[in-house]
């Protein structure tokens, strides 16, 4: 179960509501890296409460749409089933939902207090002008008594010229983190800075595994604050861990101009990767154009049991 692959799905347009019911039941079978779903439709459908149909007209147009892809067969029982893998960044690139639509971005003049006397909260669905009033001494609704509540969350980003204190680690962890470390967060993770000097004391780099794990552990506003840099610990030394199981990369592959497909990157990283691999995964077109763009090595590729091909000489 992918945390991260499930809550980009659900903030995302897939296009009807049997694709999007379908996409997070993948998800939420799916490794980190979107790999790793085999369950079969006959299942889904069971799960989903819809016609298996349904369930295979859905995937279709989501392996159409480049947001799936088939990596390989797995057997069971009944014979095998297809395995697949979701692709994070064609999720991520998909419309967030929580874009309100032009029609309804128009402001209104809102009064200052509500019914009862209290004033609302930025943007708050409870506004005076939603002719909702609460009863007499019934409970705030959420965002008016969370602090950490994305409606109450004014505050502006600190300025990207913002001078920045290079020889402490932790000032640089905080000028990487994104709006998941709110300023109450921010407020009580210092508290814990010697968690930091732990990593580094295991070895773990900053540049190279820390820094980046924050930035990507804190793209969005979060309910519920972080308030220790513990919270990050498990993927920290899992990216370490990760980094220096990758084997270099080859010459040339830095080449001007190159661009790699999100599939054909999906492929290098889990021939790189050390989890299980199905001799039918690779194709020889697969690691023909992996070798060409410079993101594996016919020894890896050898090390993985995936059949290295041959390049024919141009006559």
């Amino acid at each position: 179960m992918s945390n991260l692959i499930s809550a980009s799905v659900q903030r995302r347009v897939v296009g009807s509501a049997t694709r999007k019911s379908v996409l997070l039941y993948m998800a939420d079978k799916a490794a980190d890296d979107g790999s790793g779903i085999w369950t079969s439709k006959a299942n889904i459908a069971r799960d989903l409460e819809l016609g298996i149909r349904a369930v295979q007209y859905a995937i279709r147009e989501l392996v159409a749409a480049g947001l799936l892809i088939e990596i390989g067969q797995r057997d069971c029982k009944h014979g095998y089933t297809v395995e697949y893998g979701i692709l994070a960044d064609a999720v991520s690139a998909l419309p967030s939902t929580r874009d309100a639509p032009p029609e309804r971005r128009e402001t209104t003049p809102q009064r200052a207090v509500d019914k009862c006397g209290r004033p609302p909260a930025p943007n708050a669905p409870h506004a005076p002008d939603a002719g909702v009033t609460p009863a007499r001494g019934a409970p705030l609704p959420l965002h008016h008594v969370h602090p950490n509540h994305p409606k109450n969350l004014t505050t502006t980003p600190p300025a990207q010229d913002a001078t920045v204190d290079n020889s402490d680690p932790e000032a640089l962890c905080l000028a990487v983190a994104g709006p998941g470390l709110c300023p109450a967060s921010r407020a009580a993770i210092i508290e814990t800075a010697e968690v930091i000097e732990g990593w580094l004391r295991e070895g773990i780099d900053l540049e190279a595994d820390i820094l980046p794990v924050i930035r990507a552990r804190t793209p969005t506003i979060r309910i519920s604050p972080i308030r220790t840099w513990g919270y990050f610990t498990d993927a920290v030394r899992a990216a370490h861990r990760q980094r220096l199981r990758q084997p270099a990369r080859p010459q040339g592959a830095e080449k001007a101009g190159a661009e790699t497909s999100p599939q054909l990157r999906f492929y290098a990283d889990w021939v790189n990767a050390d989890r299980y691999l199905p001799p039918s995964a690779i194709t020889n077109a697969i690691a023909q154009a992996l070798l060409a763009a410079g993101l594996t090595t016919t020894e890896r590729l050898a090390q993985r049991g995936v059949p290295v091909p041959t390049v024919k000489e141009q006559p």
